[in-house]
């Protein structure tokens, strides 16, 4: 364990790993981050009676005063855990490194995609697992594989129990990529796209005909394989589930969203406005540096009403 007097945060290193992006992860698109000031907190639940709503008499008389209104208010918590892991630079490493190497940075982006990467699985296990979200069964023998299948009935559907739930229609549709080559070469998109629009089926398109914002497809892999054995690769998004849901353009818990990511960025000084710290600290008895990237988050789903889980598409 490190002295504590030797542990200090690296801004630089901190910004390389706040920086850091792999663009087959999708969490940020699904559950934007919210900065938080406090590592655990209660947060408001907007008008979970849906009283905006309900109809209501507004017709104010001269000299009268207007009908007053009100929403009650619910709440739920979130607690932003540290997700850390840590590395050694030996000595020899760094006396040896090309000089196209840097150590710290290398591991450094190393460290800042495992954890990232288990962000994503975190995020594909809430959205699959949570109780609180509505599922909506496609009934196609084969699913959307089957060639009588409705994709566009489905998710019709879908959207129509979002609008009763939220009063806006959704906007994005996240999907993992087997699902998603499963659509781009569906029976009924190749009819609607064949004569008007030639060439690859895109997400662009397929939020077009979707009449959605975006279709995000989730192509993230994870190696399953216990330590020492060969890889065994999986694809993190499941080809059973998908999910339409409202994403604001901009995060802010005065709006309904389906999920967001509660980021503490008061550790360490708040060096990092997703919750990334990065440390570093020297250890001689092992001749090494040490680097340790941490992330404190939390995923929530915020409104139930404004996703619905699709299954057995596949």
């Amino acid at each position: 364990m490190p002295d504590p007097t030797t542990v200090h945060i690296d801004a630089a290193l901190t910004s390389v790993s706040v920086a850091f992006r792999n663009n087959e992860f999708i969490a940020e698109q699904v559950a934007p981050t919210v900065p938080v000031r406090k590592q655990s907190d209660r947060y408001f639940v907007l008008d979970p009676d849906k009283m905006a709503q309900r109809e209501t008499l507004d017709h104010r008389a001269p000299g009268a005063e207007a009908r007053e209104v009100d929403f009650a208010l619910s709440s739920d918590s979130y607690y932003c855990e540290d997700h850390a892991l840590e590395t050694a630079i030996p000595d020899e490493e760094r006396d040896n490194a090309d000089l196209a190497l840097q150590p710290e940075i290398d591991r450094t982006e190393f460290l800042t995609e495992k954890i990232l990467l288990n962000r994503e699985i975190q995020l594909e296990t809430t959205l699959r697992t949570n109780t609180h979200v509505e599922e909506l069964e496609v009934e196609d023998s084969g699913g959307w594989a089957g060639e009588t299948s409705n994709p566009f009935a489905n998710l019709d559907a879908a959207g129509m129990r979002i609008m009763s739930g939220i009063q806006r229609r959704p906007n994005t549709l996240v999907v993992g990529y087997a699902v998603f080559d499963i659509l781009r070469n569906h029976p009924r998109i190749i009819e609607r796209v064949q004569h008007c629009m030639p060439g690859v089926v895109t997400t662009d398109l397929l939020a077009q005909l979707f009449d959605l914002d975006r279709v995000v497809v989730g192509r993230a892999m994870k190696n399953s394989a216990p330590l020492g054995r060969s890889p065994d690769m999986h694809p993190v998004w499941g080809s059973d589930h998908v999910y339409l849901m409202y994403v604001p353009q901009r995060a802010g818990l005065k709006q309904p969203a389906a999920m967001y990511t509660f980021a503490w960025n008061g550790a360490g000084g708040g060096v990092g406005r997703d919750g990334t710290v990065v440390e570093r600290w020297r250890e001689d008895r092992r001749k090494a540096d040490m680097i340790r990237v941490q992330k404190y988050y939390d995923h929530k789903v915020i409104a139930s009403g404004a996703m619905i889980r699709l299954v057995n598409v596949t």
